[in-house]
């Protein structure tokens, strides 16, 4: 089985004094999916990490979705990549620290159909 489609989302944060953070999130039709998040650029001293916060998933392709939710984690973050037979959505997000921490991320989803 190949892959028949790609899709992507991507965000930057800039903290500022206080820090912030950036969502994202990549949506499709029920199919057989990987989705991974990936740091491409940081700046400063401070925190910069990111990961896929929430994915979705059906039983069957038409049934209704469950989430499956990640919490932050002090020593990992967030989980980094997701896979599931009949998955439908992905959201991920990128903490930055103050301080003028920026970084960028990229939610990137590989689809087989």
């Amino acid at each position: 089985m190949a892959v028949n489609n790609m899709a992507w989302n991507w965000g930057w944060a800039y903290g500022g004094d206080n820090g912030t953070s950036v969502s994202m999130q990549v949506n499709f039709a029920p199919q057989m999916a990987v989705a991974q998040a990936s740091l491409s650029g940081a700046v400063g001293d401070g925190l910069c990490m990111g990961g896929i916060t929430q994915y979705r998933t059906r039983q069957t392709p038409d049934g209704p979705d469950q989430d499956h939710d990640f919490g932050w984690d002090s020593n990992f973050g967030y989980t980094p990549v997701v896979y599931d037979p009949i998955m439908t959505s992905v959201s991920a997000e990128l903490d930055v620290g103050g301080n003028g921490q920026q970084g960028v991320m990229t939610l990137l989803v590989w689809l087989w159909g």
